[in-house]
């Protein structure tokens, strides 16, 4: 993995919009198509942090940006919490609780493991190179 670039976020609900556009920023020649997924997850992940962990209670989020050859992984490291693991709800009626459901949908791969003091939770795209004129 070629790393690409890493941000340190306060635990707001706002700073997801701040990951957004700095992967946005970092990731080399990714197609728009690509990117809207990407983004949106991001958007999920550090949200999730921000609601789930220890990270939003005066704490912070840290994104992290890597790619080898046609994969883009994002980490989100946050301050740990009570409840355990991340997971996908398939509760379908559910007002909320389908940010990893969309993290599991949208990338190829996704996971997480305790990191320091926290988790991080990560995800793999394929990330196509853009076309030079287009």
């Amino acid at each position: 993995m070629r790393f690409l670039g890493t941000i340190t976020v306060p635990g707001v609900p706002r700073s997801a919009q701040v990951a957004r556009a700095f992967v946005s920023g970092v990731a080399p020649d990714v197609d728009d198509e690509a990117m809207a997924d990407i983004v949106l997850c991001v958007d999920e992940l550090v949200a999730n942090a921000c609601e789930h962990t220890a990270s939003g209670t005066g704490g912070q989020v840290t994104v992290v940006v890597s790619a080898r050859e046609d994969i883009l992984r994002v980490t989100v490291l946050d301050q740990g919490g009570a409840q355990g693991q991340p997971r996908v709800r398939t509760e379908i009626c559910s007002e909320d609780g389908r940010g990893l459901f969309l993290v599991d949908a949208l990338s190829k791969s996704w996971g997480c493991q305790p990191a320091l003091n926290g988790t991080a939770v990560w995800a793999e795209f394929r990330a196509m190179q853009a076309v030079s004129g287009e």
